[in-house]
């Protein structure tokens, strides 16, 4: 089996920070695979959240979320 291409992420959280901004926190779940054309083709969920907001979001694998 090839490497996965993605990681599957969710927005765990939210918080505010000293300045009083809103950021993110995010959770790895699971991996996608892409096929020999680029498109995601296999999805892999090691878990699944319990509170979320039912979006999940794909990142390359180079790709972090800030």
């Amino acid at each position: 089996m090839s490497k996965p291409t993605h990681n599957i992420i969710y927005k765990a959280r939210s918080y505010e920070t000293d300045a009083g901004e809103v950021k993110f926190a995010y959770g790895a779940i699971g991996a996608a695979w892409s096929d020999e054309d680029g498109a995601v083709s296999r999805i892999k969920l090691d878990s699944v959240p319990v509170n979320w907001d039912g979006f999940l979001y794909l990142r390359t694998r180079d790709e972090l979320p800030q």
